[in-house]
């Protein structure tokens, strides 16, 4: 089966399960479309659905491609990950979902570390998730209701959708620097999960340095691909690299002129329009 703009994880299983188990599909609804990474039944609602939008990953050109948050969620392992990254271990440590803070919104987590013998907080830092996104979800709606109505056998092997994945850069940009912000005066962290697929876009679009990781600055992005050895196991979701910046450093990659177009692109595009309507 060609793995370009195809639903890769849904409801929890890769795509390949479902087409050696006619009954998988059968069995998650059977157990209320519960979610393997919260433990609770999946929510996401469309109307032109009868159950759960339970796309978690999308394959693009071969690769799986996370587009659900939740989907970093699976067994914890990003809080272990960060926490032994910061603190040396993730034992008495807790993390705390969802905490708003007035005029600068909420924040995905707040990781806890607290002291050995008491309940009393020794450190915390702050952690964001950010998933990619998608144009066109109605091929991929499709693609959830083929596999749902019809099963595995009559999928096709492509969907119309896209990645949107500047969007996502350009929607998120503005929140990584004014929590930084917060993280930088209140001398905390703030962990940055992604796909490494998205932040080496980010590193594209941006004049961002290649830095290792620095304890001392505050923004943090640790990276994650997804892995397995076959076609028959679960992707497991594996930390590629951390990378450390200051609000300042974010600050200039955004604002610098690298990645702007020059004006003859723009008087290019310009006069192939004009072309077009003279045709």
């Amino acid at each position: 089966m060609a793995k370009h703009k195809l639903a890769a994880e849904i409801f929890g299983h890769p795509i390949e399960h479902y087409i050696k188990d006619p009954n998988l599909m059968n069995t998650i609804e059977s157990n209320g479309f519960l979610s393997p990474y919260t433990g609770k039944p999946n929510n996401k609602q469309t109307r032109l659905l009868q159950i759960p939008m339970g796309v978690e990953t999308v394959y693009w050109n071969n690769t799986p491609v996370i587009i659900d948050p939740i989907r970093f969620l699976q067994d914890g392992v990003i809080f272990r990950d960060i926490a032994i990254k910061f603190w040396g271990s993730d034992e008495n440590t807790v993390h705390l979902p969802e905490i708003k803070l007035k005029k600068i919104g909420s924040f995905d987590f707040i990781l806890v570390k607290t002291k050995e013998s008491s309940q009393e907080v020794d450190d915390f830092l702050f952690l964001e998730i950010q998933s990619d996104s998608t144009t066109g979800t109605g091929g991929l709606v499709q693609n959830l209701d083929d596999l749902y109505s019809k099963g595995a056998q009559h999928l096709r092997t492509s969907y119309p959708f896209g990645m949107n994945t500047y969007n996502t850069i350009k929607l998120s940009f503005v929140q990584m620097l004014l929590k930084g912000l917060v993280a930088e005066k209140w001398n905390k962290k703030i962990a940055w999960v992604m796909q490494d697929s998205v932040f080496i876009n980010m590193l594209d679009r941006f004049d961002l340095p290649t830095n290792g990781f620095d304890p001392k600055k505050s923004t943090h992005y640790f990276t994650y691909n997804l892995v397995r050895d076959s076609e028959d196991d679960f992707f497991n979701l594996k930390l590629d690299f951390v990378r450390s910046y200051s609000v300042e450093e974010l600050r200039k990659a955004f604002a610098s002129e690298r990645s702007l177009p020059t004006v003859d692109k723009v008087l290019k595009a310009i006069k192939q329009r004009l072309e077009k309507i003279r045709s």
